[in-house]
């Protein structure tokens, strides 16, 4: 069942709409509603689809900011779904095209076009409603295998549901990893090694982050502007006032790809070899101490990291927003992971996270005290 949320005043702008809809589509609900409950109705009824009006109608065509526009930003940040901007108004935003979000102009003809995008729209719908039950089913058997030691472990039931619901995201990102890899789904993307913008608000490891201050004077990005996060995760955490163990963040600096191989025995190789070689290196990961990253149009370029070249960053410049350095994406895992791995061959240990030693220690000292007594 497809359901559209229309959010217009005028409800007779929409009938042609609404009557075009009842004829061509069968497994369609709708519902309409006013800019004065739109966000209620919005996380209420859950819309696949939401056809936005720009502009109430007391609005001029003068307002600097249509109410509509508001609408948009609270769909985008808190309830994602595709829109259609359906507007007798023009209204031109700073905000770059985007597949999900169509715009239409009302007038002549605007009601098939509004159902040719809903058409064209549809597949994705039916994708994303996909996605999101194997996600549900995936979390449901994470939080059903990590309940009985939650509740082994912990009386209190806040510490033991939010372990429950800890546990299971965890294993839920794992699940997720094995899906990937599943023999009917499509090989992954290059990029797809990116979560962008970074999806956790602390700076991780192998964070990819843009100098602020620079610019390209063609507007594209340029490898140097760029650095990749080697410290640990853990050393990093800033979130529920929490002081980070490290003042500073160690990154290495990024160059192109060709600078990158010309730090390598590969120096001077003809593409054609180049080309042979190439595979078993991106199948490795990293080449001697240079990591290749793939672009990401419009926010990374195609470039690598030398971690041989490296630089301490404070980490109160460093930011999602403004700052001297901007984090762009973050690396996902096991990728992640590579980074960190790469590293070491070139110098260190991992870091590892702040755990519960205490209670770890009992249950040492509990389990040889118990061994012992067995063998009296």
């Amino acid at each position: 069942m497809l359901k559209l949320l229309f959010i217009e005043d005028k409800k007779e702008s929409i009938e042609p709409i609404l009557n075009l809809i009842e004829r061509e589509i069968k497994d369609v609900c709708y519902e309409v509603s006013k800019f004065e409950g739109d966000k209620y109705k919005i996380a209420s009824f859950r819309p696949d689809i939401v056809i936005l009006d720009l502009f109430d109608g007391d609005a001029s065509p003068e307002a600097q900011e249509p109410r509509g526009s508001k609408t948009r930003n609270f769909i985008w940040d808190q309830h994602f779904c595709p829109i259609v901007i359906y507007s007798a108004l023009p209204y031109d935003d700073e905000n770059k095209p985007h597949p999900f979000e169509k715009k239409i102009k009302k007038g002549r003809g605007s009601p098939q076009k509004v159902l040719a995008a809903i058409d064209e729209l549809r597949p994705h719908i039916d994708a994303l409603k996909e996605a999101e039950s194997e996600i549900r089913d995936s979390f449901s058997r994470a939080m059903r295998d990590v309940a009985p030691y939650a509740f082994e472990s912990f009386s209190d039931r806040g510490e033991r549901m939010e372990t429950i619901k800890r546990s299971g995201r965890r294993r839920l990102a794992a699940l997720m990893d094995e899906l990937s890899l599943s023999p009917d789904k499509t090989t992954l993307a290059s990029w797809e090694q990116y979560l962008c913008p970074p999806v956790c608000e602390n700076i991780q490891l192998g964070d990819i982050l843009r100098s602020a201050d620079k610019t390209d004077k063609n507007g594209e990005p340029v490898p140097a502007l760029f650095r990749v996060v080697l410290t640990p995760s853990c050393d990093l955490v800033t979130s529920e006032n929490r002081k980070p163990k490290a003042p500073n963040v160690l990154v290495a600096k990024c160059c192109s790809v060709k600078d990158g191989l010309d730090r390598t025995e590969l120096k001077g190789m003809s593409e054609k070899k180049l080309k042979e070689r190439l595979p078993s290196i991106l199948t490795r990961g990293y080449f001697e101490a240079v990591i290749p990253f793939p672009g990401l149009k419009g926010r990374i370029p195609t470039m690598a990291a030398n971690l041989r070249d490296l630089e301490l960053i404070p980490i109160n410049e460093i930011s999602n927003s403004g700052g001297q350095f901007h984090r762009v994406a973050s690396v996902d895992s096991p990728f992640r992971e590579l980074i960190a791995w790469a590293y070491m061959q070139i110098a260190g240990r991992p870091g590892l996270p702040d755990r519960d030693f205490a209670s770890w220690t009992d249950e040492i000292i509990t389990t040889l005290e118990n061994e012992r007594s067995e063998k009296k």
